[in-house]
């Protein structure tokens, strides 16, 4: 086995000896990723790509089917307490990292200790709600959570184990250089912006998955890749662009598969704040130093000032579906009775007067910042934009600053270690546990500018919304077993959320995928987690 660095960038190469060369070329999968993983460490970033990269390599204790619900993985089995407050797992026995260390209660324990620093993980919300775990032999463990929570599994399924023998004391950078999983998959090499190379791990505990050999190639130019598809060095591509689609579809080898995504595009405001955004280069400005956010009307004009439906038809081609709430159909507590605020510029500006800002001499009312991606999510500098030229024509003045999504997310996140940088900006969000009280946990539960209220709740609640009556709805529909009482609840929480615009819902994107269909059958998840065992060759 050789390790070695590639131009000066972190990367990793786990190579046994002859192993690829053996690969038979109809058993290759070659695949374009709109981006590459931010790390193989699977904790530092809670994001699409890096997660479903890391779970080639990683297993966690649950496993999702493509439901959404959750299967045995490293835990083949577990029971819980009458009040969901214990929860006891049976880990399966037998099981190997790709380094050959024994799995067992120890490599899990010591994951949940990293996961839980919340300087070097994104993910201690998923160990929120738990107070405490002990090992009770080699291949059992437990959960003692803080109070009842029916939830816990689709948390613990977020979790990525990691093998302390050989991680215990080592830096983050290291974890990173050298992922060693119990995944179906081993890591061959990373080339930074190049390619991601995986080979079969033909020691995997459970089925083997179809492809020996899986390249993903980073990929964030549309065009570039839809090139790569109509040339066939990719078999697939991932986040067709909306423009492509029937140029794609009129190919004879190539099959464009859609499906309703879910993730939504949406606005963040900081409207629970005296002093939005203090470190930004372009802070939040109004004629008499407030924070305009703050007010209703505000942000219910800003609203009705943007035309979604032309977002949808003009930049989106039609390949996206507009909505009222953060909610896909079909989760826990989505609350069919909340519907979008019209386009109304006109009443637009005249809510905008109400609020106190009326036009200045320079025709402008108050001035912020629209913060955006314009790399990770469909046309999302195009969306940005538009966003930016509807505020203007009610009179808000909306610098527009678009950046790359490898430094987006830290200039967004409330935990920026460069302070507190932007008071507006447009995201994306979406969850794949199928329970709205999930999001509603990252989303709505209160955080101040200062801190958390609660440790592990309201990571991304970047309006630092602060309402203690949804604070104490989302503890009680965590705790409800009972999913049609779970789901009233959390129809309550949404309804206060849209009334109180804590956000700006714009659309749930389309997902979009291009394959060759003389090689491959795609069949994708719900949440566009691209992985290898979904793909079928063709006989």
């Amino acid at each position: 086995m050789k390790y070695r660095l590639l131009c000066g960038v972190l990367v990793s190469i786990l190579c046994l000896s002859g192993g690829l060369s053996a690969v038979a070329a109809d058993r290759e999968l070659i695949v374009g990723l709109a981006g590459d993983a931010y790390s193989l460490n699977p904790y530092p970033r809670n994001e699409t790509i890096t997660n479903a990269i890391n779970n080639h390599i990683f297993d966690s204790l649950i496993g999702s089917d493509n439901d959404l619900q959750p299967i045995p993985a490293l835990a083949e089995r577990w029971e819980t307490s009458e009040d969901a407050s214990v929860w006891t797992f049976f880990l399966r026995k037998g099981v190997k990292f790709h380094n050959g260390n024994d799995f067992t209660v120890d490599d899990v324990l010591y994951s949940f200790d990293k996961v839980k620093i919340r300087e070097t993980s994104a993910f201690s919300f998923t160990l929120s709600t738990v107070e405490s775990y002990k090992k009770l032999d080699d291949h059992t463990f437990e959960v003692t959570c803080k109070a009842p929570n029916s939830l816990l599994l689709a948390h613990l399924r977020e979790i990525s184990i990691l093998d302390k023998e050989s991680c215990d004391g080592q830096t983050e950078d290291w974890i990173a250089l050298h992922p060693n999983g119990t995944g179906r998959y081993k890591l061959v090499e990373h080339v930074r912006e190049d390619r991601i190379v995986l080979e079969r791990n033909e020691a995997f505990w459970g089925d083997l998955p179809e492809p020996v050999k899986v390249v993903f190639k980073p990929i964030s130019n549309d065009g570039t890749r839809t090139a790569n598809m109509l040339s066939g060095a990719v078999d697939m591509i991932v986040n067709v662009p909306v423009r492509d689609v029937e140029m794609l579809r009129k190919r004879e080898n190539i099959a464009v598969v859609t499906q309703p995504s879910l993730r939504i595009i949406y606005l963040n405001m900081q409207g629970w704040t005296d002093s939005p955004s203090p470190d930004a280069a372009k802070p939040l400005k109004s004629p008499d130093g407030s924070n305009p956010l703050k007010k209703l009307e505000v942000r219910q004009a800003m609203y009705h000032a943007i035309n979604e439906d032309e977002i949808v038809s003009k930049i989106m081609n039609n390949l996206a579906t507009p909505t009222a709430t953060y909610i896909p159909a079909g989760f826990n507590g989505y609350n069919p009775d909340i519907k979008r605020l019209p386009y109304d510029p006109v009443l637009a500006e005249q809510l905008l007067d109400k609020a106190g800002y009326p036009r200045q001499a320079d025709g402008y009312r108050f001035e912020l910042t629209l913060d955006s991606s314009n790399d990770r999510y469909v046309n999302d500098g195009d969306i940005a934009t538009a966003v930016a030229g509807y505020l203007e024509r009610v009179g808000i003045k909306t610098n527009l600053n678009l950046m790359s999504r490898t430094i987006f997310f830290t200039y967004i996140g409330t935990k920026n270690t460069e302070g507190d940088t932007s008071h507006l900006c447009m995201t994306g969000w979406a969850d794949s546990g199928g329970e709205s009280a999930l999001m509603a946990l990252d989303l709505m539960y209160s955080i101040r500018q200062d801190g958390e209220v609660k440790p592990g709740y309201g990571g991304v609640n970047r309006s630092f919304y602060l309402n203690p009556k949804v604070d104490a709805l989302i503890d009680k529909a965590i705790s409800t077993p009972d999913p049609a009482e779970r789901s009233k609840i959390m129809q309550e929480v949404w309804q206060i959320g849209a009334d109180d615009v804590v956000y700006i819902p714009l659309h749930f994107q389309e997902d979009i995928y291009a394959a060759n269909k003389d090689k491959i059958i795609y069949r994708p998840r719900k949440n566009n987690y691209i992985y290898a065992w979904d793909f079928e060759f063709v006989k």
